[in-house]
């Protein structure tokens, strides 16, 4: 079977091609995401082994707008926010989960508040969509959901923008983006790039283990676009966070790619 990679099975010939092309970027001066808590063999694996995030992180280097310093604390909550997101998404055992507290709770836009049992029954996708319009997003199975954007898109990276407040409580910005080459509900992308912008709180321990997780953005927006019925355009330059009534996003140049940029 091919190995397991971000968001379910990758050919091991597309994971080694990322995996040079990753290793050219990084000669030069590209820093590559640093997932922590993947080494412990006794990890329940959700797929039977630790996952490979190379073609992830590939499309993360390539397309990200920011380079923070290493050591900053947007660096420092990206790493975080990715390593829980690795965990929430294939480590079948919550209790191994190290990015949380054993009372930690997660919500997004004042919806629901979800337990850390109650949050891998249920999925990522499913709690952040939780208060979404039935006809906009309707609760799949953990499989379903993930099989369903695996199918939009091969990789769905994410950035920290910035961070306003550091610990014990973070509060940041953040950007999602894909590649739209597949298909959403039987609507075929065609290439076009979807974005989505929010906002995170996140309370931490000293050593920054998560205790809430809130996060704040406009998920109808983004799947309108994948069910073209709005156009990506709309999604840029974080419209759906910052709205439409500021003339500069008018004339707004888009942000070079990381990957055409050296880095800082």
């Amino acid at each position: 079977s091919n190995p397991t990679g971000a968001h379910g099975p990758q050919s091991a010939d597309e994971l080694m091609a990322a995996r040079q092309e990753l290793n050219e970027l990084i000669k030069k001066g590209f820093r590559e995401p640093k997932r922590s808590f993947m080494s412990d063999p006794e990890t329940k694996w959700r797929f039977g082994e630790p996952p490979s995030y190379d073609v992830a992180n590939l499309e993360y280097m390539k397309g990200k707008s920011k380079n923070h310093p290493e050591g900053s604390w947007e660096q420092i909550v990206e790493d975080l926010v990715k390593t829980w997101e690795m965990e929430a998404s294939h480590k079948a055992d919550i209790n191994q989960w190290k990015t949380i507290t054993p009372d930690w709770t997660i919500s997004a836009n004042g919806w629901k508040s979800y337990t850390k049992e109650e949050a891998i029954a249920s999925g990522n996708y499913n709690l952040l969509m939780a208060g979404c319009p039935r006809d906009a997003w309707s609760p799949l199975s953990w499989e379903e959901t993930h099989k369903t954007f695996r199918g939009a898109f091969t990789a769905f990276p994410w950035e920290v923008l910035e961070v306003f407040s550091g610990p014990p409580k973070v509060v940041f910005t953040w950007r999602h983006w894909a590649t739209f080459s597949g298909s959403y509900k039987g609507n075929k992308g065609t290439g076009e790039m979807v974005e989505m912008y929010g906002m995170g709180v996140a309370e931490v321990t000293d050593d920054l283990q998560l205790r809430t997780t809130d996060i704040y953005y406009k998920p109808q927006e983004f799947l309108a676009v994948l069910e073209g019925k709005k156009d990506a355009s709309d999604l840029k330059y974080g419209r759906a966070l910052v709205g439409t009534g500021c003339p500069i996003l008018g004339h707004q140049k888009p942000a070079a790619g990381a990957a055409d940029a050296a880095p800082k």
